[in-house]
């Protein structure tokens, strides 16, 4: 969803703009304050995401790092990078 609806983006790659959590959650609705150059530099790795810190999942992640804002996290070999391999827009 995040990589389909781009209304509202900055003009300048410092300035923040908003995407859902990228848990993959069904119910999750919630919102990233986070910069372009942050988002592409994360979805640059098809297996790389921004999640809100308690929305980690570590059976099928890892942290990449964290922020105040937001956690990046990797999915793991197998299975999980996989599918988020298969499922990248921007493939």
């Amino acid at each position: 969803m995040n990589e389909q609806d781009r209304t509202g983006t900055p003009r300048s790659p410092d300035e923040y703009f908003r995407i859902f959590c990228e848990c993959g959650r069904s119910e999750c609705d919630r919102v990233i304050a986070i910069a372009i150059a942050e988002y592409e530099a994360i979805r640059s790795d098809a297996r790389q995401f921004a999640v809100i810190r308690s929305h980690v999942m570590p059976d099928i992640e890892d942290v990449v790092r964290e922020t105040e804002r937001f956690t990046v996290v990797r999915k793991h070999e197998g299975t999980p990078a996989e599918v988020a391999e298969q499922e990248d827009p921007r493939s």
